[in-house]
């Protein structure tokens, strides 16, 4: 089951990788020759108007990011008209370039490539716009484009006009990040997009109401240390304006993470022990996220040892932990509504979606993001609007050809004489394919050594909607996605 989401995803990484081995030709004196390394990804952020991909190039000394615009045969011949539009429109938003994908062949027009490129090359030959056309994708192929994709319109970017932008536009097109939606293990709970998606629907209708009492006076003083003009409110959940999606962070951040329960760093009869209360997020249907404490090195667990040993006064943990909240608060908020955003339940202006609607609503019924309904919505929705239908699909497809040659690559016979998977050895060989051939992910990603292993947070958070099986890895095949459970949502999802 294809959609336009999934298939723009495709085109997008077999065009990033035509220009990367025709590279000294389409960047032809720019940057350092031959040092370009190309990826398909997605915009960061959701200012209109909005591409349906993000071709980013990188050089040594330059980076340049090129919008994509792909249109499918049943959105109609008008198509090949609004991707024009929509292709100049990225290049004032601040993108270097455009690249135009639409079909070779529709049943009223023979050849729409050739007509919009004698549109452009009649009223603005130096634009930079490329255009590709396509014949239809091998859905069953690794690469359902390869092969497939003809570039009618081919110039140098060199030799193309600069566009003036307006000041405003200079910085709106420099965020990409992974094709499919950003997830990050330990943040991205059904329950944490329910929780954001509530309180946006709710300041949308009523506004903000926040209750100074929550904060011990500790805390207050801190802030006010920190910096006496600061809005303590705004400081704490890393905050600057009264837009929705600001009013509705902190909204969830004071309610369900930063809660009055869970503030205080410590409780103190002659010696100080940590205040272990849990954030109101549940991470399944009965356990609860913990937040700055529980493990050894979280800053309530620190700040008490040295509490206890005299190496720091109250005043200086207390501000110490107020810059943490701050940091942390934007690290959750950046992750939650960027993935809010990617799979469609928030708009570009800060408002739910209809789907974002359907979501919290069924969510509400229950009062539970992890009952049936609601779970098959985020399904169908990160699979779809979130693209992982499509890291499914690269995965799923490598791994067969990969299985189909030798069944026992990624496994070992261990001491008890038993084969074993080896997981990480065969995630990170697909990291560093898609990196390396098909061009959806970026060479800085596979850093040596990080704390994060390869689609770590991907692969979690799949587990945890039920896309892969209990048992992750299996000799033979690999990750265990269970695509019974896959086409279900896509079904569902088509239907809602």
């Amino acid at each position: 089951m294809s959609s336009h989401n999934s298939e723009a995803a495709y085109a997008s990484a077999e065009i990033a990788s035509m220009i990367q081995y025709q590279q000294n030709h389409f960047f032809n004196g720019i940057g350092t020759t031959g040092a370009w390394s190309l990826f398909a990804g997605r915009e960061g952020g959701c200012q209109w108007p909005l591409a349906d991909g993000v071709i980013s190039a990188t050089n040594p000394n330059k980076q340049l990011n090129i919008a994509f615009e792909f249109k499918r045969i049943n959105e109609g011949v008008h198509g090949i008209l609004t991707a024009l539009g929509q292709s100049y429109a990225y290049l004032e938003k601040g993108y270097d370039a455009s690249v135009m994908c639409i079909p070779g062949k529709y049943s009223s027009h023979n050849l729409p490539g050739e007509h919009v490129k004698r549109i452009i090359e009649s009223t603005a030959p130096d634009i930079p716009i490329w255009i590709f056309v396509y014949d239809e994708p091998d859905l069953s192929a690794t690469r359902p484009f390869q092969g497939k994709l003809t570039c009618v319109r081919d110039i140098t970017l060199a030799s193309c006009r600069t566009i003036q932008r307006s000041v405003n536009t200079t910085t709106s097109a420099s965020r990409v990040t992974t094709l499919w939606a950003h997830v990050r293990e330990g943040m991205s709970h059904p329950d944490a997009f329910f929780r954001f998606c509530q309180c946006v629907k709710i300041v949308s209708s009523t506004g903000e109401s926040l209750d100074m009492s929550i904060f011990p006076q500790q805390l207050i003083d801190a802030v006010r240390r920190i910096d006496p003009n600061a809005n303590i409110f705004k400081y704490l959940s890393n905050t600057s304006s009264d837009n929705i999606l600001d009013m509705a962070w902190r909204k969830v951040w004071f309610s369900y993470y930063f809660w009055k329960d869970l503030i205080p760093v410590y409780t103190n009869n002659g010696v100080y022990v940590v205040n272990d209360v849990t954030t109101k997020i549940k991470i399944d249907h009965s356990t609860y996220q913990k937040l700055f404490s529980g493990r050894v090195d979280s800053i309530k667990n620190k700040l008490v040892d040295k509490l206890n040993n005299g190496t720091i006064t109250e005043n200086e943990a207390w501000e110490y932990y107020a810059k943490k909240v701050r940091k942390d608060a934007h690290s959750y908020r950046e992750v939650i509504d960027s993935g809010l955003y990617h799979i469609g339940f928030l708009s570009p202006n800060g408002e739910l979606t209809d789907l974002g609607y359907k979501y919290v609503d069924a969510c509400e019924r229950s009062n539970s993001a992890y009952q049936a309904l609601p779970m098959e919505i985020l399904r169908g929705a990160v699979l779809q609007n979130g693209q992982f239908a499509a890291l499914l699909h690269y995965i799923f497809k490598l791994s067969e050809e990969r299985f189909d040659n030798d069944l026992y690559s990624f496994s070992a016979i261990n001491n008890n004489g038993r084969r074993t998977f080896k997981h990480e050895e065969y995630l990170q060989w697909l990291l560093d394919y898609f990196a390396n051939t098909l061009h959806i992910v970026q060479q800085s990603s596979l850093r040596a050594g990080g704390t994060r292993k390869p689609l770590q947070a991907e692969i979690s958070f799949m587990s945890k909607l039920g896309l892969i099986r209990s048992s992750r890895y299996r000799i033979g095949s690999g990750l265990c996605i269970d695509w019974p459970q896959v086409e279900t949502s896509l079904q569902f999802f088509n239907n809602l």
